[in-house]
């Protein structure tokens, strides 16, 4: 028997049949994508991948630099300059020596005076020599006897003729004392005064002998 197939009807079951074949095979992938789903590894969270960035407004503002404060310079002040040098007084410039020496008339192997009645020489020359002669107003001088009884006493020098650069002045005779008679030194000190005001001092000493009366 000889079975005369219909071809309209049988290509509308071959495209069927293909068409079915085609949507299984679709199912079976989209059940087999269902069945392995992703997996995420331990530890790593997943990140929403619909969140949107961060607009610059959101993001926090970056702290400013506080400038760092610099150093005032210093201006050194200017050297001072050495003050001037002060005048040298007439004072200053000269010098002036005193001594004692025995009176007019006596040895000049003076070696002190004795207290009065005691023996010789009883007096004695003060003389001051002065370096600037021509600047001396006044010559002065005053002593101290340093005997158990201790006595003092001023005088003024004077020149000889012309001559300023050399003042004489006598010392002596100091009276005899009982509690003194053991003698003592005698201190002298000279002053010169010059004709700016200033002066200029000079000493001495002599002895005052013991008494044997």
């Amino acid at each position: 028997m000889v079975t005369v197939l219909n071809f309209r009807r049988t290509r509308s079951g071959v495209l069927l049949a293909v068409t079915c074949a085609a949507a299984l095979s679709l199912s079976t992938a989209c059940a087999g994508q269902e069945a392995r789903r992703p997996q995420w590894s331990e530890g790593v969270p997943a990140t929403d991948s619909s969140s949107a960035a961060p607009t610059p407004t959101d993001a926090s503002p970056s702290p400013t630099p506080t400038p760092r404060p610099t150093a005032a310079r210093t201006t050194r002040p200017p050297a001072s300059s050495a003050p001037p040098r002060r005048a040298r007084t007439m004072g200053e410039q000269t010098t002036v020596t005193v001594r004692v020496t025995g009176g007019f008339g006596q040895a000049q192997n003076f070696t002190g005076l004795h207290q009065e009645g005691c023996g010789n020489p009883s007096f004695g020359l003060v003389q001051v020599r002065v370096g600037a002669a021509g600047n001396v107003s006044s010559v002065s001088f005053r002593y101290r006897v340093n005997t158990v009884v201790p006595f003092d006493g001023s005088g003024s020098a004077r020149t000889i003729g012309s001559d300023r650069g050399t003042w004489l002045t006598s010392l002596g005779p100091f009276r005899a004392e009982p509690r003194n008679s053991a003698g003592g030194t005698i201190a002298i000190t000279a002053t010169a005064k010059f004709k700016d005001g200033s002066t200029r001092t000079a000493r001495t000493s002599t002895s005052l002998k013991a008494c044997r009366r």
